[in-house]
């Protein structure tokens, strides 16, 4: 999904540069690039169309946000809150679930606001920053679990961790670029995670239907 979606996005920002190239009367010289497709919006389409977009955008953005919130907030609850406090109600975890939403909605309003005010100059970049910085260990660990039978839970944070630092140090001590951010992670992660693997002692796990080797056959 990730291919097309960028291509439509690529593909939507060169349809702006080429529109303001040659025509450069319509875009303001002290406008940001992050705000170029807003001010497009707003300025160049009908009225009834810039009111569909912007609610296309918020309703995108709803959905989004919902999800991650309602995600974080399950996985708590049922990874770590029920595992410590096994005999809870389900009454009990719903509820807690709910004000955690309530909770992460408002840091993470505040956290839109803090970053509103600050200083970036590119959205993109930064996005590409924190996608390699963290996103990136994470998918390590995904290919770490399916693809091998050896990794244990010592490896995988071991690898997180050890992507994460990897990530951080080539942002600030070389001149790669940010697209190669994602893929130091993901390598530095798999590769560690899967050598602590191999020499750290793990109990044994029945790994059937976890990795593509232990896929049941028909």
């Amino acid at each position: 999904i990730t291919a097309p979606t960028a291509f439509i996005w690529f593909g939507l920002g060169t349809a702006l540069y080429v529109f303001y190239k040659t025509q450069p009367e319509l875009l303001s010289p002290t406008t940001q690039n992050d705000s170029i497709l807003p001010y497009f919006i707003a300025q160049q389409l009908p009225s009834g169309v810039t009111g569909l977009v912007i609610a296309a955008l918020f309703a995108a953005s709803m959905s989004s946000l919902d999800s991650s919130l309602n995600s974080v907030s399950t996985a708590f609850v049922t990874d770590f809150y029920r595992r410590f406090r096994p005999g809870v109600s389900d009454h009990h975890c719903l509820n807690l679930a709910r004000w955690l939403t309530i909770i992460l909605g408002t840091m993470a309003t505040v956290t839109a606001v803090l970053m509103a005010g600050t200083e970036i100059q590119s959205l993109w970049d930064f996005f590409n920053v924190l996608v390699g910085l963290l996103s990136s260990s994470m998918a390590g660990l995904f290919v770490l679990g399916i693809f091998t039978q050896r990794a244990n839970s010592t490896g995988a944070i071991t690898g997180f961790a050890a992507g994460a630092v990897a990530v951080y140090l080539v942002q600030n001590y070389t001149a790669v670029n940010f697209f190669l951010y994602a893929t130091v992670g993901l390598l530095t992660s798999c590769t560690v995670g899967y050598v602590v693997s191999l020499v750290t002692p793990s109990r044994p796990v029945d790994l059937r239907g976890l990795t593509v080797y232990t896929q049941p056959r028909p």
